[in-house]
């Protein structure tokens, strides 16, 4: 099928009628600016064929234009050699609308009969049609409705591939699947058995039964736990009881509350000595104290004097070597000022050197590139005559297509000739040409074709009149003439030995021009634009004149000369550098160490005064020490005696904790065993009541019957299991021998994608998911790249050559679409859309392709049948 003109009322911007005609079979352009309707004309054609005329759905209500009014769209389309107009009227009167098709000035269909053949020509996208490929709504190429287009993809794949049906069956594959997945269906879903299903009652059936099972065999562990625990309390509840038991806990109490008493009493003496021995101890810390800080001071004192000698001595050391450091420093500076200069000196001149060096390096840079330019635009002047060249001749489709007519032809001529009437006379001896056909004598002996028919004179007898039956009409031969006929037109050829010959002319063409394009790629890998930016970039200043050799420099000197020079220089001034750098450490320490020397100088003067002001009113005599030590022995003995008092009576001191421990045990226990006997008649009550209503259900015999349904319904689940099993496993199987297949029939996509894709990139490589057939990796240069981690305009780019290669399959199949994109590349950089340009003109020789894009200056280059949307009133 092929759109030849597209005609629009009353749709959104398009209230008056408007038309876009002239639409070629190859390539078809369209650029306009934007707001001026072009996703317009895409939306009114996706709804003449997608939506039937009687709808007034929220697609078309958005066709409607804002001043009202109904939409109605023409589009004239070409069919098998035959010309059709389509008229479809949508209206806001819900079952209103009309479609009407004509075949030339005839009314060929209307109504439902119209809808049904429109069906028939193109299917929608949800039901595999081939359009929800090729259509491609604005800036939309990723492939955002793969799930839409699966079938479309896999039907395409399937028909294209004809081992499929050997291995793996085809439909009869499909049909088994799908009876396998609607099994598994009505017993699972993803998330584990599905709702009302016979697994589902299974497993609930399973688990009702299990519950009743454990709910009633907790029932008779109850039971018998019940009747053990009665048992077991009226044992314990004879012996709380017992006479014997309740006086051996009376007196226990009684002897234990006498203990704690005589324990208490003592613990009070023990107290008073304890804190008398803490008293006498307190009294002699204090005194050692101040006898430790009397000897302190005094120590203190004469370690100060010491302190103050020595900094006073390390003060004058330091203030004589400090002098000589600084004369040094300043020497070394002046040596290291000397050293640059020179240093300065020699890198100025080596500069002057070094830039003459390298504007003569780009001089001889400019002339290569020059020369290089002018190759890489004398190969583009042969490249764009070769591209001229191309554009006559048939190409390769349209070579087979005029040796199908041809042979087509000479098939219809043989079997014309075969299913003809035809007469094979036998003559009697000496009566040989008597009988004449048309006018002249007749042989005998052969088959004679009459498809005509013809009048046959018989002499004596008459005239017999011959007419061809049925298989000599002519329909079948004029129609192979029309077609053989029709396709040399197309190339615009007379015979097919001109068109061989000019096939040939184009395919030779084409080999120059891929041998040319390779040379321009050596010339220019870059583009010329690159070259022509190179030869810019380079420096054109004129070499300054270079200046003397200062005074005491040798005039001839080379660069590499200058550069050892330099070398030598730079070392000497980075060792002047050194030794400045040390010599103003040195200095720096003597000052660090002669301020570190004044410090402790002075830290020691502060510490001897604060030593003098410690002692300042204390006598500092022998008499004074004594007295001291003499007041220590004194408390000491004192301590002694509280120490050894202390120490007697906690020997025969009471243990008073365990005593209380036993007298709270005593009484706790008596406590403890009345309420114990309590607890135990109020719990043997309770017992009673429960184990007579328990025992009134017959639980034991329920638990019996219960576990017996329990086992035959699991039998039952593990059956429906068993059934699910087979089918997963079943189901597996299928989907491996699926994916063996479709390693099997991916190959056609590749085949008809690498060609385009090596106008992208040479050495690339497009990897394609089987199942979905949709690219999945790209490698290039070494690298494998995940199609979701390229950038946008890559997968732009890779997503439409995709689409380009289904095009062509679907040529080949028998059933061409045409291509409709608009403004589908829109992150494609200048370099790569001439590419996409080639990649479009390529395809073009076998469908039909509309462009509809606002980037017009950009997409001059493409070249096609310009497109224009016109009022239809308007002549031209």
């Amino acid at each position: 099928m092929k759109i030849r003109a597209i005609r629009l009322e009353n749709v959104r911007r398009f209230t008056d009628p408007v038309e876009i005609t002239g639409i070629g079979t190859g390539l078809n352009v369209l650029a306009a600016p934007n707001e001026q309707g072009k996703s317009t004309i895409f939306d009114a054609l996706h709804a003449v064929f997608f939506k039937d005329a009687k709808s007034w759905d929220k697609d078309i209500r958005a066709l409607a234009p804002r001043a009202g009014g109904e939409p109605r769209v023409e589009v004239e389309i070409e069919r098998d050699g035959s010309c059709y107009r389509l008229a479809k009227q949508f209206q806001k009167a819900s079952g209103k609308g009309d479609l009407r098709i004509w075949q030339g000035d005839h009314l060929y269909l209307q109504s439902d009969a119209a809808e049904a053949w429109l069906q028939s020509l193109i299917k929608s996208p949800k039901e595999g049609g081939p359009s929800g490929l090729l259509w491609v709504r604005q800036g939309l190429t990723n492939f955002a409705d793969a799930k839409e287009t699966l079938a479309a993809r896999q039907d395409l794949m399937s028909s294209v591939a004809g081992e499929v049906d050997s291995i793996t069956g085809g439909q009869r594959m499909d049909a088994i699947r799908r009876d396998v997945r609607q099994s598994l269906d009505r017993l699972v879903t993803s998330r584990g058995a599905k709702k009302g299903g016979a697994l589902d009652q299974a497993m609930h059936e399973v688990a009702t039964l299990a519950a009743r099972e454990e709910e009633l065999a907790d029932k008779v562990r109850e039971l018998r736990g019940q009747l053990d625990q009665r048992q077991d309390l009226r044992r314990a509840l004879t012996d709380l009881q017992d006479p014997e038991t309740q006086q051996s806990l009376e007196a226990r109490l009684r002897q234990s509350q006498q203990e704690l008493q005589a324990a208490e009493q003592y613990q009070e003496k023990l107290t008073v000595a304890e804190q008398a021995l803490r008293t006498a101890t307190l009294v002699l810390d204090n005194h050692n104290s101040a006898l430790a800080g009397f000897l302190a001071r005094r120590k203190d004192r004469a370690e100060a004097e010491q302190a103050l000698s020595v900094a006073a001595q390390t003060l004058k050391q330091i203030s004589e070597v400090l002098d000589p450091a600084h004369a040094e420093a300043e020497q070394a500076e002046q040596v290291l000022a000397t050293a640059k200069a020179k240093t300065q000196a020699l890198e100025s001149r080596l500069a002057q050197m070094q830039r003459a060096a390298r504007l003569e390096q780009a001089a001889d840079q400019r002339r290569a590139l020059q020369q290089t330019l002018k190759q890489a635009r004398s190969v583009m002047q042969q490249v764009a005559a070769l591209k001229a060249q191309m554009e006559h001749g048939p190409d390769k489709a349209a070579m087979e297509r005029i040796e199908t007519a041809r042979d087509t032809l000479a098939l219809a001529a043989q079997a014309q000739q075969l299913g003809a009437f035809a007469l094979t006379v036998t003559y009697e001896p000496g009566q040989e040409g008597r009988l004449t056909l048309d006018g002249a004598p007749l042989a005998g002996g052969s088959r004679l074709p009459l498809p005509e028919g013809g009048s046959l004179v018989a002499p004596g007898l008459g005239r017999i009149e011959l007419h061809p039956g049925d298989g000599a009409g002519r329909d079948q031969l004029d129609q192979a003439q029309r077609a053989l006929a029709a396709a040399l037109e197309v190339v615009q050829c007379d015979s097919i030995t001109q068109a061989r010959a000019a096939h040939q002319a184009r395919q030779e063409a084409r080999i120059r021009l891929e041998e040319a394009e390779g040379q321009l790629q050596v010339l220019a890998p870059e583009g010329v634009m690159a070259l022509m930016q190179r030869l810019d970039a380079l420096p054109v200043e004129t070499p300054p004149a270079e200046a003397g050799a200062p005074a005491n420099e040798p005039e001839d000197e080379d660069m590499d000369q200058l550069e050892a020079r330099l070398v030598v220089q730079r070392a000497e001034m980075d060792a002047s550098a050194v030794a400045l750098d040390q010599a103003r450490q040195s200095e720096a320490r003597h000052r660090l160490d002669l301020e570190g020397a004044r410090v402790s100088h002075q830290a020691a003067q502060q510490r001897l005064e604060r030593a003098e002001a410690a002692l300042a009113g204390q006598s500092d005599t022998a008499e004074r020490l004594a007295e001291l030590q003499q007041r220590q022995t004194e408390l000491q003995q004192d301590l002694a005696a509280q120490q050894a008092q202390y120490q007697a009576l906690q020997q025969d001191a009471p243990d008073l904790a365990p005593a209380r421990a036993r007298a709270a045990r005593a009484k706790s226990e008596q406590a403890a065993t009345r309420e114990a006997i309590q607890a135990h008649l109020r719990d043997l009550a309770v017992l009673d009541s429960r184990i007579a209503t328990t025992a009134g259900m017959a639980v034991e015999e329920e638990l019996a019957e219960v576990r017996d349904q329990l086992s035959a319904a699991q039998n039952r689940l593990a059956a429906v299991e068993f059934e699910v099993a087979v089918l997963r496993r079943l189901d597996q199987a299928l989907e491996q021998a699926r994916s063996a297949a479709q390693e099997a029939y991916i190959g056609p996509v590749l085949q008809e994608l690498q060609p385009l894709l090596r106008l992208l990139w040479p050495e690339a490589r497009l990897g394609l998911d089987a199942g979905q057939v949709l690219p999945d990796q790209l490698m290039r240069a070494g690298q494998e790249e995940d199609f979701d981690s390229l950038s946008g305009g890559t997968q732009e780019q890779i997503a439409l050559l995709v689409r380009l290669a289904f095009a062509r399959l679907l040529a080949r199949k028998g059933q061409p679409a045409p291509i409709i994109l608009d403004d589908a590349i829109v992150y494609t950089d200048d370099a790569r859309i001439e590419k996409i340009f080639d990649a479009l003109t390529l395809q073009a020789d076998e469908m039909q392709i509309l462009v509809f894009t606002c980037r017009q200056k950009s997409f001059r280059a493409l070249g096609g049948t310009q497109l224009s949307i016109r009022p239809v009133s308007d002549p031209a």
